[in-house]
């Protein structure tokens, strides 16, 4: 049987940890802001409704934005877990339940138990991402899937990644490899948010003269309601006349077990 503690709606499974994720980023990563929203369309297109089944878990679930747009678009019911107990506290009420849980403690309760697993912008943060991926390997079903999102083109690495807590920004070669290694296989991936790179090119020069403090929200959060909506419409042409382009500031992966 699992060794737990519950408070109030969190199961304490695993010791209090380190965790790579600047709090602050949860006080501008809201469901209006136009990445998350970005991100989830994305998701949408390569994920059809009645997709999502079975046992679900999100891995490195932060405040929650994600697990909310999964559970009421796909109508289904996701579990959460992340080490950052502060933020867990105030995840949205949901159809799953919300675990404070290192995977690498990969309980026996949990061996080869969910059929979909979500990883949105965790595995840059993880500084032997072979190990993290091959427990979130020993968490899936066999014939399970796992769905990841990353930012990518390396060329876009500044002070932001530093100060956000990201190791590396990703190429689909590289998550291919990563994956391989830990006896995953990368099925589809798409890159996203083409025209956004000029935007993060001139983030990385400005940030480059800008001190630590401060840098995740100049680095994220729009300076108006209107440039959030203008960064929406963009969204919509890119996605108008290229789904899938051949670059992106970040990507979307499906993936399995290696038989």
């Amino acid at each position: 049987m699992l060794s737990k503690k519950e408070t109030n709606k969190i199961i304490f499974l695993s010791p209090p940890s380190k965790y790579a994720m600047a709090d602050e980023w949860y006080e501008f990563a809201t469901e209006g802001h136009f990445w998350m929203k970005w991100r989830f369309h994305v998701l949408q297109s390569m994920i059809p409704k009645g997709y999502l089944w079975g046992e679900t878990l999100d891995i490195g679930c932060g405040n929650g934005i994600a697990r909310k747009q999964l559970e009421e678009h796909y109508n289904c019911s996701v579990s959460a877990c992340d080490l950052n107990a502060q933020a867990l506290s105030q995840l949205p009420e949901g159809k799953g339940k919300i675990y404070f849980y290192d995977i690498h403690q990969r309980e026996e309760e949990f061996r080869s138990h969910f059929q979909t697993i979500i990883l949105l912008d965790v595995l840059e943060h993880i500084d032997d991402p072979v190990t993290f991926l091959d427990s979130v390997n020993f968490h899936l079903k066999p014939e399970g899937k796992v769905i990841i999102n990353l930012p990518a083109l390396g060329l876009l690495y500044s002070r932001y990644d530093r100060v956000i807590g990201h190791v590396k920004r990703y190429s689909i070669p590289l998550l291919r490899k990563e994956l391989h290694q830990a006896g995953l296989v990368l099925e589809d991936a798409v890159y996203w948010g083409a025209s956004l790179v000029p935007f993060l090119l001139a983030r990385k020069c400005i940030l480059s003269f800008c001190k630590d403090k401060g840098t995740v929200k100049l680095g994220f959060q729009p300076a108006s309601p209107e440039i959030n909506s203008l960064f929406l419409l963009l969204m919509k042409f890119e996605r108008a006349i290229a789904s899938r382009p051949f670059i992106g500031t970040s990507m979307l992966a499906l993936v399995s077990k290696r038989k």
